[in-house]
């Protein structure tokens, strides 16, 4: 008994000295200079026995089952230091920066750069590593929006006797920065994902300084979605060669900083830019690979451009999770200025931060649980209570975060922000409105060869009449044409979630004889511009009913039965009367769009940019039998579109068109070539062949491919002059089999042996930060080419929008 009391005792003794030995040790990481706190310092305890890194906001902890006698921080670009603790638990450095710009590397005769090693092994391992070849799962996400100003300026202004006016907002804004920050957002998010590319994102939490009722919430898709992992990820907007892509030793520029060993793995420091003279849409940064899995730990990026208008950096940190030890990304950090911008002597800047929790790598999710809104916001997201922030803040709101909220809170009850945020979303929904009334902007003005301005008003219904039911109406005058315009129509909306809705219509307007009718194409500003060339239309009147939805997550659906009546412009003699044209249709339409995902905020569904290729279909019955209907015809089309990216020649656009007409059909019915040339615009349509005039040929059955290749910045990259270099090629082939009784043959030709037209564009030439103005030149040759060469040459401004 009492020797199995003493093991007892020496049990205990033994295992409170192990607990006692247990350390745990935490602070912050600081710039020396600036104060600024460090993110993704490396700390390594007793030469490497255990470590970690700092998080975005430049705090550690660390433990370890030993003793920690000394802590050892490091971090590229600053001088390293190694702390001896005693008994202390919180330790908070500051790191001076270092003079010694990062180190560049020469390999000499057979040697290899020992970084290149590294980056294979992570370029090996990329599939395993990469988090969208994990089956499913879920995550919940803090985010934080700031949007403050630093001092450009840096002046002495304590005379303030002697200050200018400008002088005096400076300071202004000085003082009020010294206190507050201009904006701030939070959100907490719920996110889903399965493979391969179902997502869903739920705001459950929403505030906005200066708002009452945000109808909107920050989240960090831009940045979630960047991964190194991929050949040519998007990097805000646009794709970058990822410096993990194969054949990126060749092309980068990669420096092993430094090599921390913790405990049994080592983590390798790589910097990484574009090689000098090779001439590419580059990042520079740092990877910071570890060599448990050979995955990727952390990474910093930013634009090697400096031709960029807007300044982007982004920082990522992954950890092992799981009982696989998987590693993902737990947090986020973006940090955003606008160079050309000043705000009274102060440059804006942004900075977003995201923390992810509660990661779950094994949830019983089902296709069902995924629609086509991949993120939406709960009806009661900004009434959530300040306790659900703080569970999820990894740190408190400091005195300058609190102070912005109840400063801005009191200036947007004053200021009525909450009334202008809900004009801005009707605005960008092109509307206005006035009670349960609401005016439809696209109505106010437009302009086209035929109709010169056209002025008007318009105005539907909208929720606070009801949210199934809507009426609307429409007039509008033509200056040119003098004649007046008018419409009508009404929607009953009969099951919201899969877009169900019949809709009546009548109208008496304008449309192109020839053209193309697709259903659910929305015209998108400064891209299609074809519409202003047009210089003879058809007066219509038009009646018709039509069932619309979605039949599956990517498949919508039209069917439509109308009656028309065309008095067409085209070939009848000026003064004349216009010939009259009775049509009986039924038309059924499909659109397919693979990947297709919207996204619910400001009130209102907004797509997301989708790489996949994008499927038109329709049939239209001609009836002579119905409707007083005088013609009998089979009208098929189809349309495809495509984006194709690669790694080194950028991005492939191409557009693929067809149709076919069989029966008796009037010349209007068929297909014109698609023409976008107007002598008197001199601005590229976007759509459409460059050189043709609108009505130049005609066929009931053709065959078009448009196809454009961006090359970005890749040949021409001077200190002066940076286009991004567009190479355009349009073909065509058309056959008119049938004959046009209404038409003399003289003057309606098919394009049967090939029209062939290739163009230049030299793209934002002249850019801002949002959009930019170049030129382009396009040249007609073939069959239909002219005899003189400057007949076939174009010379057309170009228009880009950076979003």
């Amino acid at each position: 008994m009492p020797k199995f009391l003493t093991a007892v005792l020496y049990f205990i003794l033994y295992a409170a000295t192990g607990a006692a030995q247990v350390q745990s040790v935490q602070g912050v990481v600081r710039d020396a200079k600036t104060n600024e706190k460090l993110a993704f310092v490396s700390i390594a305890a007793n030469n490497g026995e255990t470590g970690t890194t700092t998080n975005l906001e430049g705090q550690y902890q660390l433990r370890h089952n030993r003793p920690i006698y000394t802590l050892r921080f490091s971090y590229v670009g600053y001088e390293p230091q190694v702390i001896y603790l005693d008994s202390l638990e919180t330790v908070n450095v500051y790191l001076q920066p270092s003079a010694a710009q990062l180190q560049e590397v020469i390999v000499r005769g057979t040697g290899e750069n020992p970084a290149h090693r590294i980056i294979r092994l992570a370029r090996q391992n990329r599939n395993q590593n990469s988090i969208e070849n994990i089956p499913a799962y879920t995550y919940r996400t803090y985010n934080k929006f700031i949007l403050t100003a630093v001092d450009d300026r840096q002046i002495d202004l304590s005379d303030t006797l002697r200050l200018s006016e400008q002088d005096s907002a400076y300071l202004n804004m000085r003082s009020l920065l010294a206190k507050q920050h201009l904006f701030l957002m939070e959100s907490i998010t719920d996110y889903a994902y399965l493979k391969p590319d179902k997502t869903k994102e739920t705001i459950l939490a929403t505030r906005v300084s200066g708002l009452q009722q945000p109808s909107f919430g920050v989240v960090a898709a831009e940045s979630r979605d960047f991964s190194v992992y991929e050949d040519m990820p998007v990097f805000f907007g646009k794709r970058y060669l990822s410096p993990l892509s194969p054949g990126s030793t060749r092309k980068y520029n990669f420096v092993l900083q430094e090599t921390n060993i913790i405990g049994s793995d080592t983590v390798f420091i790589i910097s990484y830019k574009p090689e000098q003279g090779r001439n590419f849409e580059g990042l520079e940064g740092l990877l910071y690979i570890n060599s448990n899995g050979w995955a990727v730990q952390n990474v910093l990026a930013q634009s090697a451009a400096n031709d960029d208008k807007r300044g982007i950096k982004l920082q990522q940190r992954f950890e092992p999770i799981g009982l696989q030890n998987r590693w993902f990304l737990t947090e986020l950090d973006v940090e955003i200025t606008i160079p050309q911008l000043s705000f009274k002597g102060h440059q804006p800047y942004g900075r977003l931060r995201t923390y992810i929790t509660n990661i779950n790598l094994n949830p019983n999710l089902r296709k069902s649980d995924f629609g086509v809104v991949a993120l939406q916001q709960t009806p009661n997201a900004h009434r959530q209570p300040e306790s659900l922030y703080q569970q999820h803040r990894p740190d408190s709101l400091n005195l300058k975060e609190q102070l912005t909220y109840t400063k801005m809170d009191s200036v947007g009850k004053a200021d009525k922000l909450d009334r202008t945020i809900r004009l801005m979303e009707y605005l960008v929904a092109k509307q206005i409105p006035l009670g349960p009334i609401s005016l439809d902007i696209n109505r106010l003005f437009k302009a086209n060869a035929f109709e010169g301005p056209r002025l008007g008003v318009g105005a539907h219904t909208n929720d606070r009449f009801s949210e199934r039911f809507i009426l609307g109406g429409y007039w509008g005058y033509g200056f040119r044409d003098e004649e007046a315009k008018y419409g009508a129509d009404a929607t009953v909306i009969l099951h919201k979630p899969s877009e169900l809705q019949v809709e009546a219509q009548f109208f008496e307007d304008v449309l192109e004889p020839g053209g193309r009718r697709l259903p659910f194409q929305s015209r998108k500003l400064l891209t299609d511009l074809r519409p202003a060339v047009l210089t003879s239309l058809n007066y219509t009147t038009h009646k018709s009913i039509s069932v619309s939805g979605r039949l599956a997550r990517y498949l919508q659906v039209q069917t439509q039965l109308r009656q028309e009546q065309h008095r067409p412009t085209l070939f009848t003699p000026e003064n004349a009367p216009l010939p009259t044209y009775n049509l009986s249709e039924a038309v059924v339409s499909l659109r397919y769009a693979y990947g297709e995902k919207y996204m619910q905020q400001f009130n209102q569904l907004m797509p997301v940019a989708n790489d996949h290729p994008v499927l038109w279909l329709q049939y239209t019955r001609g009836l002579d039998d119905l409707l007083n209907g005088d013609y009998r015809y089979d009208k098929y089309e189809a349309r495809l579109e495509a984006n194709l990216r690669h790694r080194t020649f950028g991005l492939s656009s191409f557009k693929l068109a067809g149709g076919l007409v069989d029966g008796d059909a009037p010349f209007f019915s068929i297909f014109n070539g698609y023409g976008s040339y107007n002598p008197n615009y001199k601005v590229y349509s976007g759509d459409g062949f460059e050189t043709m005039r609108p009505y130049e040929f005609f066929a009931d059955r053709f065959a078009a491919l448009f196809f454009s290749q961006n090359f970005g910045k890749r040949f021409l990259r001077t200190s002066f002059f940076k286009p991004d270099v567009v190479v355009v090629t349009n073909v065509g082939f058309g056959e008119l089999e049938q004959t046009i009784a209404e038409v003399p043959s003289e003057e309606i030709t098919s394009m049967r042996k090939g029209f062939y037209e290739s163009g230049l564009m030299l793209n934002n030439v002249i850019s801002s930060t949002f959009s930019g103005i170049g030129v382009g030149a396009f040249y007609r040759y073939g069959p239909y080419s002219f005899d003189e060469a400057k007949d076939n040459l174009r010379i057309k401004l170009t228009l880009t929008l950076a979003f």
